[in-house]
């Protein structure tokens, strides 16, 4: 049986633990927690020259990837929950190749890492040698730079100034010379072609926003030994931009202006809103070519202004072989996210 004793002791204990529960959820958390939040963002930026990818038919195998190539890509990370919160890479040549080999070896990436203490790690332009990687590719000579750049714990980069940026370009790249008999190379650039892209703290007061941009420099195409042209007029654009506040966050897309010609030398009209477009090749009736423009293929943006984030694609080519698509060709893919704190980031 229980005393009276008893009972009033339970009755204090119980009094007394749930009076000092507010102070341990007080004391649990850091003095400084609610400031590293205020702080706390990050960005993926990324722009690439060329992806292609060669599909294996061997009978019994569906659409498995023989050659993943990736020519030309410009990079940066920015991450504030990262021991290395800044970084910027440059990188000529990646992917997978035959017999899965991995090809990021060939060309040396470069990149540039900053944080946790302040300062700038720069790579500045380098020039490096033609590498011969018959028969996926040739490439001619290539180039490439990256900064990063981190002003320390709890600071931003000022205005005006990049947080990263980077560059990779190539010269007169041919793919896959030779792949289809009697077509020439699958794909070539005629001149030099680059991926560039950069980051930037927004300030306003005294809070921050982040902005992404990636764009390409585009050299001319041609496909299937110059039977299919690809004229650049002017080059795709993508900018993310997120200031933390209601409607500050947005993306902004400019197509590439391209004009195609024909097997018959005569232009070809490609929709606008990525409907593809056949083209066929008379002389070699078994071969067929898909042209679109795909723009922007996924998008998100927040309300609150928080994130905004985009993929695109300016020009896509799927080629074909007796109704068998063989290979898929992206040209120019461009990616963005940033993502602050509510009200933007405490700097």
């Amino acid at each position: 049986m229980r005393t009276r004793r008893t009972t009033r002791m339970t009755m204090a204990m119980a009094t007394a633990v749930a009076t000092a529960l507010p102070l341990v959820a007080f004391h649990a958390a850091p003095a400084e927690a609610a400031g590293t939040q205020k702080y706390q963002h990050r960005a993926k930026v990324g722009a690439q020259i060329l992806r292609v990818l060669v599909l294996d038919q061997t009978p019994g195998i569906e659409g498995g990837k023989v050659v993943d190539l990736r020519v030309g890509r410009a990079s940066s990370m920015l991450n504030t929950r990262k021991p290395t919160p800044s970084i910027s890479t440059s990188k000529s040549l990646g992917g997978r190749g035959l017999a899965d080999n991995d090809l990021s070896g060939l060309l040396t990436a470069l990149v540039a890492k900053a944080g946790p203490s302040k300062g700038t790690d720069k790579i500045p332009s380098q020039t490096l040698v033609p590498v011969p990687a018959e028969p996926l590719l040739s490439l001619g000579a290539s180039s490439g730079e990256a900064m990063a750049r981190w002003a320390g714990k709890r600071s931003c980069v000022p205005g005006g100034q990049d947080a990263t940026s980077s560059m990779s370009s190539t010269t007169d790249a041919t793919v896959l010379p030779g792949a289809i008999p009697g077509t020439g190379s699958l794909l070539a650039l005629d001149g030099t072609a680059s991926a560039i892209q950069s980051t930037q703290y927004l300030p306003r007061g005294d809070r921050a926003g982040l902005k992404g941009v990636a764009t390409t420099g585009l050299a001319d195409l041609e496909l299937f030994g110059g039977a299919v042209g690809v004229e650049v007029s002017s080059d795709p654009k993508m900018v993310a931009r997120a200031t933390g506040r209601p409607g500050g966050a947005k993306i902004e897309y400019t197509p590439a202006v391209l004009e195609i010609t024909g097997p018959d030398g005569q232009p070809v009209p490609i929709p606008t809103d990525g409907a593809p477009a056949e083209i066929s090749f008379p002389e070699n009736p078994l071969l067929g070519l898909t042209l679109q423009f795909p723009g922007v293929i996924k998008e998100k943006v927040t309300e609150n202004g928080r994130m905004a984030k985009a993929k695109s694609v300016t020009l896509r080519a799927v080629l074909s072989l007796g109704g068998q698509v063989i290979a898929d060709i992206a040209v120019a893919p461009l990616q963005t996210k940033v993502k602050v704190p509510k009200n933007g980031i405490a700097c």
